[in-house]
């Protein structure tokens, strides 16, 4: 008989890009992104390692890696298969520390550290079973998908019984969604062009690459001076709008197709949208957003 693979200790890494220089990441609330990484690996007493990791702009990023550790001790000992068997109460289980609950437990940094190991535990799940993460999910039955997930704060919205029963009735198709995904790929915007940090050539160029990239969705970021936010919006539409820089071989979509109607989408089929990032009250926010009128945007984010 095999041995139990075990969970037997786990790393950490503070990892950190000076993003800031050049102006990437940044938007109306924060203007200083080192775009950052708390990075934690969990090792077995096997050749199976998990790595998962969570997000943060720099400052901080060293208190989630300590708030990572506290949650991580709870897995070290512990068989794997007993926490792949039902990760929805893993996810409770990590969350149930009685003395970490009172400064998270789903808010804050106990809340993200928490994230990059339970993305560590899922990549040592996939990696356990010889799949892709998206793959492994995919091939779960709609029981495995119902005790994946966490239900605590949503059974007044959807019980498991209800999801199963919807995964249930959806499931015969499911393959032939799969099919479909492998074809086409999934939908997808690009904020690539859209920080607040760069000049205004650096935005035509971006937005010209990703248009070459057959991205037709893009975001920019907004809400600290509107004569800007107006003329970068401009220079974006200036682009995406132009069927000079599709990609070679392809054709504008139709504005008006179903699957772009209420969009806003320009002549070649093109949407953007724009993202204030929670600097504005709401009164504010619908001032602004008429001011921008001109640039067509399908939505305002945050």
């Amino acid at each position: 008989m095999s041995e139990q693979i075990k969970i037997t200790h786990f790393e950490t890494h503070d990892v950190r890009f000076p993003t800031s220089l050049s102006g990437d990441g940044t938007d109306a609330m924060n203007t200083e992104c080192d775009y950052s990484s708390a990075y934690v690996s969990i090792f077995t007493n096997s050749d199976l390692v998990g790595h998962g990791m969570t997000f943060t702009i720099g400052r901080g990023n060293e208190i989630v890696c300590a708030a990572i550790k506290e949650v991580a001790r709870r897995l070290v000992g512990k068989e794997v298969e007993s926490l792949f068997a039902n990760m929805g109460k893993t996810w409770d289980y990590l969350l149930a520390d009685p003395q970490l609950r009172w400064i998270g437990p789903e808010k804050g940094v106990i809340h993200i550290a928490t994230g990059a190991v339970d993305n560590a535990l899922w990549d040592l799940f996939a990696k356990s079973r010889k799949k892709p993460l998206w793959k492994l999910v995919v091939d779960f039955t709609p029981e495995e998908l119902v005790s994946a997930t966490a239900f605590r704060y949503i059974t007044d919205a959807i019980t498991p019984e209800e999801a199963l029963a919807l995964l249930k009735a959806n499931e015969s198709a499911k393959a032939e969604r799969e099919q479909t995904v492998r074809a086409k790929g999934y939908p997808a915007y690009v904020t690539s062009a859209g920080w607040l940090g760069y000049s205004d050539e650096k935005v035509a160029r971006l937005t010209k690459e990703a248009v070459a990239a057959g991205f037709n969705h893009f975001k920019m970021k907004v809400g600290t001076d509107r004569a800007a936010d107006l003329r970068r919006g401009k220079i974006i539409r200036s682009v995406i709008d132009d069927p000079q820089y599709l990609p070679a071989g392809s054709t504008p979509r139709d504005p008006n197709a179903p699957e772009l109607r209420g969009k806003n989408a320009g002549p070649t089929g093109a949407v953007l949208m724009i993202d204030a990032n929670q600097v504005w009250d709401v009164p504010v926010a619908i001032d602004y957003v008429r001011s921008l009128a001109e640039i067509r945007p399908w939505f305002i984010e945050e």
